[in-house]
């Protein structure tokens, strides 16, 4: 892959999932409703305005350019009406320009409303459908360890990723202090005010694909499959809306066992990996001395 996108994938879990993982050969791949983050978007999330607040902004700001110093820019019917009226004098105060507007507008919000609406019922189908699985690029991201492997008593199992594995395209988390909306009230009032051609379903993934800024340590990396398209639809239990894919054995090149992983957990580890993933690599993690920071001693199986 590209220097942009890593060729391998560090998927950190507790010892009972790793367990689980190894034994079962599959990665489960969630909606993102199931991956623990209250400030994930998903099927439920609501905007944050409604018909009569689109309508009552977009009154106001109409209202605003007919009566500001200069007149407003661009090139839709509704501003070309704005700077012909205010070439006429045509209203002696806000009030009386609010009455014309709010007649005029209410069709204009009525017609983006019923898009807004449909923007709605397809973002629900994605949110339903999609199915996202979490990783990080390197084995030694404590934050990583520290919130997904058990505060370091878990495990982390690199993958290959890119073309020709079960993770194809990985793509990077940004992490930003502000929550991500399906769509704005701002982005709403420039379709109906200016026509721009607005498409929120177009970054649908980059809504799922943003974490608070406060998470940045934790450099994750998601993939995302839609192949099952309208299975969760079959079920309106949502804890199920989930699927475990196999992955290729070959697929997994190294295992990285927690700094406080047990004696017991480790053997348990190691057994599978003897019996179905001899390719792999295994490595014991260890605080270095001084540092912030861990560092790994590979482990030699005996034949």
């Amino acid at each position: 892959m590209s220097a942009d996108h890593p060729d391998k994938l560090v998927k950190y879990c507790s010892i009972p999932n790793a367990i689980k993982m190894l034994s079962t050969q599959a990665l489960r791949w969630s909606a993102p409703h199931l991956l623990s983050d209250p400030f994930q978007p998903d099927h439920q999330t609501q905007l944050n305005f409604d018909p009569h607040v689109l309508l009552e902004s977009a009154i106001k700001t109409s209202t605003a350019m007919i009566f500001a110093k200069e007149p407003p820019k661009g090139s839709s019917p509704l501003l070309a009406a704005i700077r012909r009226w205010r070439d006429e004098e045509r209203f002696a105060d806000a009030e009386e320009a609010d009455e014309v507007l709010k007649e005029l507008l209410s069709q204009m919000v009525d017609q983006r409303q019923a898009q807004v609406d449909q923007m709605m019922a397809d973002w629900r189908k994605f949110t339903r459908n999609v199915r996202v699985c979490s990783f990080a690029s390197k084995p030694d991201n404590l934050s990583a360890w520290q919130n997904f492997a058990d505060n370091h008593r878990g495990v982390a199992l690199k993958f290959l990723a890119g073309e020709n594995t079960s993770l194809p395209k990985p793509m990077p988390v940004e992490y930003k202090t502000t929550r991500p909306e399906i769509t704005t009230l701002k982005e709403q009032l420039g379709a109906i005010l200016n026509g721009e051609k607005v498409k929120p379903q177009t970054q649908f993934y980059n809504k799922i694909l943003t974490k608070p800024a406060f998470n940045k340590d934790e450099q994750e990396w998601r993939c995302f499959d839609l192949s099952g398209e309208d299975l969760s639809a079959d079920t309106s239990d949502a804890s199920q809306w989930y699927s475990d894919t196999k992955f290729e054995s070959a697929e997994l090149s190294a295992v990285y066992l927690g700094a406080f992983t047990t004696s017991k957990d480790k053997r348990d580890v190691v057994d599978l990996i003897k019996k179905k993933y001899q390719q792999a690599q295994i490595f014991q993690a260890k605080p270095v001395i001084g540092k912030y920071e861990i560092e790994f001693r590979r482990i030699t199986l005996k034949s």
